[in-house]
């Protein structure tokens, strides 16, 4: 059986580096291999062929993580042909490779813990007002720092009340509903604090007043690293709330909330996901926020 030119399309699609295609294709036609020889129909595969896949694998001597990155190019498969309806459930689904390093779970902050942070977060500068709009973004839209550095002004939809969040080739783009509050907050921080951070001088005499149209910058105009910024001003979350970690802490906790609230392709879509396997790893966040309540206050967890 030869790799559907469909599947070679979809893959494209994903905006995949030209490496990763090449070797998806490889990994694939390994796995048409072992169904050929196992005399199997593809579109017929299930939860127990997968298994036993992985099975024929690890007798290879197949290290774990490997495994792990065949059965991603699998699952993308059958996201592909039930994208294509041409079947309704992916066997791949829920399979976790033993033994590889997963996702951080972090403890999960409520959807009011998340708007304590930004309602007391302290202003005494410009810089504080420039970042509380960004914690904005952090706990309401839970977009990622790297997105943060690539927001320009013209991707804030003041009008409408929304913001674009451009996509990359690691991320899908979106437009998502901005909160109320947030809506004044970045009309006075485009219109009044960005405009005064612009005005001002470098810090650094060598530098100069630079023209820019990114949405978060420093003093004239200087496109100082996100990353930075975002670590000062968790210094100030943590000092609100001791149980704030980090941004990725918060972004988890805003699209565990929207898992409970929306279905995964929804969430998957406001998360900017390019798969929805990757929200579906969320889903643990969520599951272990509910053994803790059980735990604590369900009789048998007494």
């Amino acid at each position: 059986m030869k790799i559907e030119s469909g599947f070679i399309h979809y893959l494209k699609a994903q905006r995949l580096s030209d490496s990763t295609l090449n070797s998806s294709e490889k990994v694939f036609n390994l796995f048409i291999d072992w169904v050929a020889k196992e005399q199997l129909s593809i579109k017929d595969i299930g939860y127990t062929d997968i298994l036993g896949y992985m099975q024929y694998c690890s007798k290879k001597d197949i290290s774990q993580r490997t495994i792990q990155h065949y059965l991603n190019v699998v699952r993308h498969y059958y996201d592909y042909l039930i994208k294509a309806d041409m079947l309704t459930i992916n066997p791949v689904t829920g399979i976790v490779v033993k033994g590889v390093k997963r996702k951080t779970l972090y403890p999960i902050l409520t959807p009011v813990e998340l708007a304590q942070l930004y309602d007391q977060y302290p202003i005494k500068s410009l810089s504080d007002k420039r970042n509380k709009v960004m914690l904005g973004l952090l706990v309401y839209q839970g977009i990622k720092t790297q997105e943060l550095a690539r927001l320009n002004v013209d991707d804030v939809i003041l009008g409408k009340g929304k913001i674009k969040i451009p996509g990359s080739r690691k991320s899908n783009g979106r437009t998502l509903a901005l909160q109320s509050l947030q809506v004044m907050g970045l009309m006075e921080y485009i219109q009044q604090t960005r405009a005064a951070l612009l005005a001002m001088k470098p810090k650094r005499s060598t530098q100069t007043k630079q023209a820019t149209e990114l949405l978060f910058i420093s003093a004239g105009g200087q496109t100082q690293s996100i990353s930075n910024l975002v670590t000062q001003l968790m210094v100030k979350v943590r000092k609100i709330n001791a149980n704030a970690q980090n941004a990725r802490q918060l972004r988890a906790s805003v699209i565990t909330q929207w898992i409970k609230q929306y279905n995964l392709r929804e969430a998957q879509y406001l998360s900017g996901h390019r798969y929805v396997s990757t929200t579906e790893s969320y889903q643990e966040n969520n599951m272990e926020e509910l053994k803790e309540e059980i735990e604590k206050y369900h009789p048998l967890g007494q």
